[in-house]
């Protein structure tokens, strides 16, 4: 049964961050002109993400979750604008320059794309439904009943949205030392272009259509 709960959390954290999004571009990117671990951190702010909206919905916080959702329209802007700026930087970012000297990156940097993508991530509060939703499909609602259940499924959650992110900037990484460097120039531009248009198009939806997401 215990064994069952961490597996059945492990799986839940691999499909909740399987659809493509703005924070997959920015990981993409992140390996592309740095390296793994730079792709790693967005993931990881991601995955912390994850373990805050699991919790909600897995402890049943309603004073937090209704919180959050009944100022979903605040967070999401909050969340839009920071792709908006983390887009700009990547359009303007000498991307060949970043590529060259990407052994030379550094830990605020990394801190920085932690902190950037924990706030993106964690300012979609509508996720914690999408969790509740993933329990309750699986069944780990009845399962998990003890804190230290909870616990182990929410460890889960965690340790499957690291594998996925991982595995995403591993393969993207194998991939990056064959793309010629002149490349590497417009595909830094089309990133940084594409998520500074998501954040465009977030508020778009978040003001005029607010009902409808």
């Amino acid at each position: 049964m215990t064994i069952d709960i961490f597996f059945n959390g492990l799986l839940i954290g691999i499909l909740a961050s399987i659809p493509v999004g703005a924070l997959a571009v920015l990981s993409v990117q992140r390996t592309m002109s740095v390296g793994l671990i730079a792709g790693f951190v967005i993931g990881l702010g991601a995955a912390v993400a994850d373990i805050i909206h699991g919790g909600v919905a897995a402890f049943g916080v309603t004073i937090i979750s209704d919180f959050l959702i009944k100022y979903d329209i605040v967070f999401g802007l909050i969340g839009s604008f920071f792709l908006l700026v983390i887009g700009y930087r990547i359009f303007t970012t000498d991307a060949i320059k970043e590529f060259k000297k990407n052994s030379k990156f550094s830990k605020r940097k990394l801190v920085n794309d932690f902190f950037s993508s924990l706030v993106i991530a964690i300012s979609n509060p509508v996720n914690i439904i999408g969790f509740g939703a993933f329990f309750a499909s699986f069944g780990v609602a009845n399962q998990a009943t003890t804190t230290a259940q909870i616990i182990l499924l929410l460890f889960g959650v965690f340790m499957g949205a690291i594998l996925w992110w991982f595995s995403l900037s591993f393969v993207v990484n194998i991939f990056r030392r064959k793309i010629k460097i002149r490349n590497i120039f417009w595909i830094n531009k089309i990133m940084g272009a594409f998520v500074f248009l998501l954040g465009i198009a977030l508020i778009v939806l978040i003001i005029f259509f607010k009902d409808k997401i």
